[in-house]
């Protein structure tokens, strides 16, 4: 198991991973982010089991963290660990089914606590399937990814579009979607853009840059520069043919 420390302060995250019994509450290895937008990278890559996250941070605060998680498909148990004994956050923490919430400074008694019963609560609920069912969802996926390109190749379409829609992250899509279909997002793209070329070049009525910008380039010269690249012709040269 893994879990994930989310404050924008380091001596936090430093007295968290010193206080914590993670070995003896079967943590393996601790994630540490600065603010909501970098866990939400760590917690699509790693998938850790329990978040520990501050309320107070840049970029992306610890409410809009709890709300990305509650409605996104990852299984966590959050802990929220503030310096504020404020209504607000506590009513937040509690309508994103946050497990608990810690006041800072931390007791290490309360910390360790409030651990063992997450771990504990999260091995009821998702313990024995929680693998086989990321393996499944990742298989999902990466068949959406392949089916939202296919579907929307004529667009300006970007690793990070990608992730921002499924709620990944870049380092994640990347690498499974290779591991499943043994190529990349980029070749993918420029595979399907080129073989509807190719269907479009038999219509003699459409000049190459119209082509060009319906298969999703909007330079002439550089479509036919890839377009050469994936099959030897240029598009001239492969419409004469």
């Amino acid at each position: 198991m893994k879990a994930l420390i989310v404050d924008d302060e380091k001596h936090v995250r430093d007295g968290l991973n010193l206080l914590a019994d993670w070995k003896g509450n079967g943590i393996e290895e601790v994630l540490e982010a600065e603010n909501g937008e970098e866990a939400i990278e760590l917690i699509a890559t790693h998938r850790p089991a329990i978040v520990f996250s501050d309320m107070r941070m840049p970029k992306m605060n610890g409410i809009e963290l709890l709300e990305w998680i509650s409605n996104s498909k990852y299984r966590c148990k959050t802990i929220v660990v503030s310096g504020y004994d404020d209504f607000e956050y506590m009513r937040n923490a509690i309508y994103y089914n946050s497990f608990d919430y810690i006041l800072k400074p931390i007791d290490p008694e309360i910390l360790n606590e409030t651990l063992a019963r997450a771990i504990g609560k999260w091995k009821e609920e998702f313990g024995g399937s929680v693998e086989l069912e990321d393996r499944e969802e990742d298989d999902t996926s990466m068949k959406a990814i392949k089916d939202y390109i296919f579907e929307n190749y004529q667009s300006d379409i970007t690793l990070q579009d990608i992730a921002e829609k499924f709620y990944l992250s870049r380092e994640h899509i990347s690498r499974k979607f290779k591991q499943e279909y043994n190529e990349t997002i980029t070749d993918y793209l420029m595979k399907i853009r080129i073989e509807k070329a190719k269907e479009l070049l038999t219509k003699p009525q459409l000049k190459v840059y119209e082509i060009a910008y319906k298969v999703g380039y909007q330079n002439e010269k550089y479509f036919s520069k890839v377009f050469k690249k994936y099959t030897g012709l240029t598009p001239n040269e492969f419409r004469k043919g």
